[in-house]
């Protein structure tokens, strides 16, 4: 089940309802634990059954460091090995099979080596992360480990960031699902508010521009321009898509009284590689930098220490994101960008970094920088890659410089909305929430909005981008 399918909205009603009328806490986790188990299992109900593995594995991992201090390195080993093992067999088994092929192949042994074509659970990658860290928490003595196995199972599993994140830290969800929760009209119009902005990113702009931008990535011969422009939409379909889903995650939980962490915060804004994953998926890149980059050195030592604790993680990163080259090679060029700042920043005068025109030019610099590496990202073939990157890049027919032309104009038709939103968010809704005019046009907003959505909701509406990681 998916925040956008129809099912979903009869599931939220009618949970919301029960779980409000639950008298305690307990009667509402038993709820969301069930309600979270019919979610994901909704279309493979054997999914559960990896879901609660990985967790039970981890849940015991905490007592067992916790009742055998000496020996709680191995109990942390056999956690982190189980879900290695977990994540590698179903995420990158085909992955490693089909490369063998083609490397024995490339040497001249025969072989009959094929991939098995295994399905991938939806989020596994996301709890398997979060299950993790919850081992390591214990682990480093951050964290005391938790008896109640519902309490524990719930925030593990809880439906809202279950598929695409955000990769919630335990202690977080774990503090949450031990506190009683009280219904709030402010609350729960506040999370219905961002639910529907989610949903309107996700249904009225991501799916929009995303068929333009499958048409141009699925031609076998796209001109530079073409390429060019399809990325832009990209990088549009992207941010509404991902930031849709969280926003939607956030908003359906803070209706229920929980609170997801802030995943998104104007990542084309950013000045730089740092900043940029300072703000874009937050959740995500604040688990690499606390329990990949600083366990690998980046957070002591000097720049060749830190340089390769940043190629560890983002080549890491990059390679949690899908079994494919192309996002090594996403995770590769991000390293390099940060390493390159890190060299080139010191030595810009700082006349000219803060100067008048100094945040804009690093921005706009910052964004082209963003667009060429979500190529990467949404390109998978390392040979297309090099094609176009080694072509006249203005090299283009009529027909081509015309399908260039309405891309562009589809990219700034739903960036739009985007900025607009941005720059309401920004100035227009401080001034107005003691305006008598607030709740009307508020109200209105969200009705414009579900309008909107029942438009453009398609029956074959795509998932969201990050369900395939």
């Amino acid at each position: 089940m998916t925040f956008v399918q129809p099912e979903f909205l009869w599931f939220f009603t009618i949970l919301f309802v029960a779980y409000w009328g639950f008298p305690n806490r307990n009667w509402q986790n038993g709820l969301l634990l069930v309600a979270s188990a019919l979610f994901y299992g909704w279309v493979h109900p054997f999914w559960l059954v990896l879901l609660y593995t990985a967790a039970l594995l981890d849940y015991g991992a905490g007592l067992a460091i916790e009742r055998w201090p000496a020996h709680k390195r191995l109990s942390l080993a056999v956690s982190l090995t189980a879900n290695v093992v977990l994540l590698g067999y179903y995420k990158y088994f085909d992955f490693f099979v089909e490369n063998l092929a083609v490397a024995l192949g490339a040497v001249g042994i025969d072989n009959s080596l094929a991939p098995i074509g295994i399905l991938l659970p939806a989020g596994i990658s996301f709890y398997t992360f979060q299950s993790m860290a919850y081992s390591i928490d214990v682990y480093r003595g951050e964290l005391k480990p938790r008896k109640n196995l519902a309490e524990y199972l719930l925030a593990v599993s809880f439906f809202a960031h279950l598929v695409a994140g955000p990769v919630q830290r335990a202690s977080n969800l774990l503090m949450q699902a031990e506190t009683p929760r009280t219904f709030a009209w402010p609350m729960v119009r506040s999370g219905f508010a961002l639910a529907m902005w989610g949903a309107f990113k996700k249904v009225v702009v991501a799916d929009t521009i995303s068929f333009y931008v499958d048409k141009i990535y699925a031609t076998q011969h796209p001109s530079t321009p073409m390429v060019v422009a399809a990325t832009l939409g990209f990088t549009v379909q992207i941010l509404a898509d991902f930031s849709g889903y969280t926003d939607i995650a956030r908003g359906v939980a803070r209706m229920l009284g929980w609170d997801l962490m802030e995943n998104f915060r104007n990542p084309y804004l950013a000045r730089n590689p740092s900043d940029f994953w300072r703000r874009w998926h937050i959740s995500f890149s604040t688990w690499i930098r606390d329990y990949l980059y600083i366990s690998f050195g980046g957070s002591r030592g000097g720049f060749w220490k830190v340089t390769a604790a940043t190629w560890a993680a983002m080549l890491l990163s990059g390679f949690w994101h899908g079994a494919a080259w192309n996002f090594v090679l996403w995770g590769a060029y991000h390293a390099a960008l940060i390493t390159g700042y890190r060299l080139v920043t010191p030595r810009i005068p700082a006349s000219v970094r803060n100067g008048r025109y100094g945040d804009v030019g690093a921005v706009g610099i910052m964004f082209g920088f963003t667009v060429f590496g979500w190529y990467l990202f949404r390109e998978p073939s390392l040979s297309r890659i090099a094609a176009t990157l080694t072509r006249n890049p203005l090299a283009s027919t009529a027909d081509e410089w015309v399908a260039t032309a309405i891309m562009l104009e589809m990219t700034a038709l739903c960036a739009a909305p985007l900025v607009i939103g941005l720059l309401a968010q920004r100035y227009l809704l401080p001034r107005m929430q003691a305006s008598p005019w607030y709740l009307p046009v508020q109200s209105t907003t969200w009705a414009a909005f579900a309008l909107l959505i029942f438009l453009f909701v398609r029956m074959s509406s795509t998932d969201f981008i990050y369900f395939q990681f």
